[in-house]
């Protein structure tokens, strides 16, 4: 009887040391898109769209966020640039889409259990340049935003994740208001 015993045993061990395993559940975040603003109708016969940027893999943590900065970037574009002239073009870059994790400082000793510390910072910056080109006339204008927030050391992955893409949205939002006062500003010879 002790023999039939034990195998059940180790599989009721086995069922609750994994049950003890199990990932938390990923919350999932709205697509951020700039389909809902009117776009801007350049007098250009194309939007070429370039990723001038090229990430550091052993420190930038783009791939960490809920979406990639460097999408979200160009999804503005192909949401806002619209094409509808015979000739030009209008190039618009990625210059950067850097992000960033920065470990803080935490209290030692007493101090260490008794409260809980900011662990660390995440920075994000963002350039785009657009330039035009139509009928023998030029212009660019650059945007650029960057934004950084702290993080508790007791956040959940999710926690953190909510964080990184608040990031993000507000950077991109900076990034399209800005773009909304240049544009008009400096592009607005070539606006339909």
């Amino acid at each position: 009887m002790p023999h039939l015993l034990r195998p059940i045993g180790l599989a009721l061990l086995a069922l609750v040391l994994a049950s003890c395993d199990t990932p938390p559940k990923r919350q999932s975040f709205p697509e951020i898109t700039f389909q809902h603003l009117r776009p801007f109708r350049l007098d250009v016969a194309r939007v070429q769209i370039v990723d001038g940027y090229q990430p550091d893999p052993g420190a930038d943590i783009g791939s960490q966020f809920p979406e990639v900065p460097a999408a979200v970037a160009r999804q503005w574009a192909e949401d806002r640039l619209a094409a509808v002239g015979q000739q030009g073009e209008a190039i618009y870059t990625i210059t950067l889409s850097k992000a960033t994790q920065t470990p803080l400082k935490r209290s030692q000793g007493m101090s260490a259990m008794t409260h809980k510390d900011q662990s660390d910072r995440y920075d994000l910056a963002m350039t785009v340049n657009l330039e035009v080109r139509s009928g023998g006339k030029q212009g660019a204008v650059t945007a650029q935003a960057a934004r950084s927030q702290t993080v508790r050391e007791d956040m959940t992955l999710n926690q953190r994740e909510a964080v990184l893409f608040t990031l993000l949205d507000v950077t991109m939002k900076d990034v399209n208001a800005q773009m909304e006062k240049l544009i008009p500003q400096y592009l607005g010879g070539f606006l339909r």
